[in-house]
């Protein structure tokens, strides 16, 4: 699958301490990992941003380190954990963390724009560790600022950005398991992505869990990961190995390359986040044409329909899509509704044959005299990932008013 043309996507790896961003059109082979200097390679941009003493020009990425380190600059990092927390900042005079963030993120953005600005962003896809409410709504105010639509704007966690990556690769490279190994310290980490065989698409999932700790003698690191590679590998068939992060640089790999890549093929880079957010959006696009879907705790984990007819013809309007992201739902609709004022949904896991129905009982509806009601209906995220429908009455008009009335429920 390659992006269709005039689509363009981006990845924003946002981290609490370095931010990546790469972007994917139809020119590309792959996404391209974009540097804040042109011709080199260093993709990971600190999230920080300086203020130049002199001119009161922000500057970020290695200028601003240069002039922090010149003390032309007043510097300030960890712009999304401050954030976060809603920090004051004081330089010149106070800033709140949250417009100092934004405005790193608008240059960044900047360096992966096509020609024709935000607008042209099919997706721009934010890649972080976790996905909470707090850090959407923070997300969701800077994508709003930026420019982009909600539409534009997705969230998704680092799981999710591995699990794009790696089915966008050859066929090959995910037939069977496939592992990460990441070490940005001394902490070895495994992200561990599962495809089921028995439904079309094939459902995805990630695991991932914390292998324990390098010692402190670097001369035992390489036994010490090889052990744990051969442990956390042990009984499963794995098609391709990732290794990133920076704990894996230097050459002390000797005995425990030999065992990852032991009858399969292993890959080391550091922006394997970043493009998987860019091949992320397109599969989102391009669900219909994908071979599998991603399930986590922030996706939808049924199927919801609407029986409906047309003329003599009955069948099923898909109001939810199993595998879509909880927190980014937002649809509105207009039905009639004929008979009790009982409102049926249809839920399907996927690849099962049956359907349990939810059946949302509407009062005010079920004691009128009336055969037919218009009804609104309004799908959205609440707190902690809840999916609210409401439900409104409209009426006919001023000769048939309708009560007016609405129905909040819990789906899904």
């Amino acid at each position: 699958m390659k992006p269709a043309a005039g689509e363009w996507y981006i990845g924003i790896d946002a981290g609490s301490r370095w931010t990546q961003i790469s972007c994917y059109h139809g020119n590309l082979t792959e996404p391209e990992t974009r540097s804040t200097l042109a011709g080199t390679e260093l993709y990971r941009i600190p999230t920080a941003i300086c203020k130049r003493k002199i001119s009161g020009k922000w500057c970020f990425g290695e200028e601003a380190s240069r002039m922090a380190e010149t003390g032309e600059g007043i510097y300030v990092d960890d712009l999304l954990n401050r954030a976060l927390k809603k920090e004051t900042i004081l330089l010149d005079k106070e800033y709140r963390a949250e417009d100092l963030l934004l405005v790193f993120l608008r240059k960044v953005l900047r360096i992966a724009l096509p020609a024709k600005g935000v607008e042209a962003v099919t997706r721009c896809v934010f890649s972080v560790k976790e996905v909470t409410d707090e850090l959407v709504t923070l997300l969701r105010h800077m994508g709003k600022s930026l420019g982009l639509s909600s539409r534009q704007l997705v969230i998704q966690d680092q799981r999710e950005s591995f699990y794009a990556y790696a089915v966008c690769q050859e066929p090959e490279l995910w037939q069977y398991d496939v592992v990460l190994f990441s070490c940005s310290g001394e902490e070895i980490w495994m992200k561990h992505l599962v495809l089921g065989k028995k439904t079309r698409p094939k459902i995805a999932e990630v695991e991932e869990v914390c292998l324990g700790r390098l010692p402190e003698d670097v001369r035992e690191w390489d036994i010490t990961f090889a052990h744990m590679v051969q442990n956390a590998m042990s009984g499963r068939i794995v098609s391709s190995v990732y290794l990133i992060g920076s704990g894996f640089e230097g050459n002390w790999m000797k005995e425990s390359l030999q065992v990852i890549c032991r009858g399969k093929r292993a890959f080391q880079g550091k922006n394997l986040y970043t493009k998987g957010a860019c091949y992320a959006g397109m599969l989102e696009v391009h669900q219909e044409e994908a071979d599998t879907v991603y399930f986590c705790e922030y996706k939808v984990q049924e199927h919801v329909f609407l029986k409906v007819t047309s003329g003599d013809d009955t069948g099923f309007y898909p109001l939810l899509e199993a595998g879509c992201n909880r927190h980014q739902i937002e649809k509105k609709l207009r039905i009639l509704l004929e008979g009790e004022g009982t409102l049926d949904l249809w839920m399907q896991k996927p690849g099962s044959r049956e359907a349990k129905i939810e059946s949302l009982e509407l009062p005010e509806l079920a004691s009128s005299d009336m055969e037919r009601f218009r009804l609104s209906l309004s799908l959205f995220s609440g707190e902690e990932g809840k999916l609210l429908l409401n439900i409104r009455d409209m009426g006919w008009g001023e000769l048939l008013p309708g009560s007016g009335r609405e129905w909040e429920y819990e789906i899904g």
